[in-house]
């Protein structure tokens, strides 16, 4: 890129690559159309020196890449904030490019011909997990498949027409007890949760049909609510290290790198179902992995001793694991009743 003598914007001399005036960079942008995409590839991922040098710390090197971020070597590395969108950004991309569903309902007719008394009756308590028939001679189990390759709209097995007529008549006669027992003060926002309830059935049966079409609303919410665990997640470290005094934003930091590590990780795995139609090793391997990983950067990044690492390490990943299920959990309920 050429220095322009003076500055384009005031036409100050210029003594740098900056306007020591206005402060504009002295570049000359009459360039060919490959050069301005090369510049925006650059100013968007900085794929440089720096790119390696960061992905290099943070999968190499646990902790050390927010270590030295927080100690202050920062201009050689990518800011945090940008790489978890850039982890984000591929996660999602993968999910579209592969033809996988990030979540399907996968149902399994168990019949209850010749089960003993105590199994038939585990089966009627998981009445929020199956579907029964009428004669409760056959119950449905459903339950949740992650990354299951889908070519677009193809047809699933779906409920039957006799377990969709027992939702129907499930949901009716629970409406019914609940009206009779509802106050007068209740009725307006019991009918609006009634109402979703709705939603949620009509959204489960079409995602029955066709897991992709979850994709399109949980690719809206599941980076929503990752925005707000990320702070979450830095509330849970500044809980376990009050002391020393740590400031909250390298408690942020953390948590941006451990975040985008995840979502490399679950990258990997949606490759890896992509290419070999399984996760195989690393379906079962993932969590136990990022576990490890996040033990290894906690003491690094903290400085304890590993007995206390351990024991912090612990106390947040169960924490956090109890509110990330439940916030997936509303996200996914919410991406149903979008359907």
């Amino acid at each position: 890129m050429s220095v322009l003598p003076a500055c384009a914007n005031c036409n100050t001399a210029l003594q740098g690559p900056y306007c020591s005036n206005c402060g504009q960079k002295a570049a000359d942008l009459h360039r060919p159309i490959w050069w301005i995409l090369g510049e925006f590839m650059d100013a968007v991922f900085s794929f440089d020196s720096r790119t390696f040098r960061t992905l290099w710390l943070l999968f190499g090197e646990p902790g050390e890449f927010t270590r030295r971020y927080n100690s202050g070597h920062r201009a050689s590395l990518l800011p945090p904030f940008r790489l978890f969108v850039i982890a984000t950004f591929l996660f999602f991309l993968t999910l579209q490019a592969t033809g996988l569903a990030l979540v399907a309902f996968n149902t399994k007719i168990i019949s209850t011909k010749g089960l003993p008394p105590e199994a038939i009756k585990a089966l009627q308590q998981e009445a929020s997990a199956t579907v029964t028939t009428d004669n409760d001679k056959t119950f449905t189990s459903v339950h949740l498949d992650f990354f299951v390759p889908m070519a677009s709209g193809a047809a699933r097995r779906g409920l039957t027409a006799e377990q969709k007529a027992r939702l129907e008549k499930n949901e009716a006669d629970m409406d019914k007890e609940n009206a009779a027992e509802e106050a007068a003060d209740q009725s307006g926002w019991y009918k609006t949760l009634r109402a979703y309830g709705h939603r949620v059935v009509q959204g489960f049966e079409k995602a029955m049909e066709d897991p992709l079409r979850l994709n399109g609303p949980l690719n809206v919410w599941l980076p929503r609510i990752m925005l707000v665990l990320v702070p979450v997640f830095a509330l849970l470290l500044a809980a376990v290290h009050w002391w020393p005094r740590v400031y909250y934003v390298e408690h942020l930091i953390f948590a941006l790198h451990i975040h985008t590590v995840m979502f490399f990780a679950l990258t990997i795995v949606a490759l890896a179902v992509a290419l070999f139609g399984d996760t195989g090793f690393l379906g079962l391997a993932v969590w136990p992995i990022l576990l490890v990983y996040f033990w290894m950067a906690m003491k690094r990044v903290y400085a304890r001793g590993w007995l206390l690492t351990s024991l912090k390490t612990i106390a947040v990943w169960l924490i956090y694991s109890v509110i990330l299920t439940a916030s997936l959990s509303l996200a996914l309920l919410q991406a149903l009743t979008e359907l």
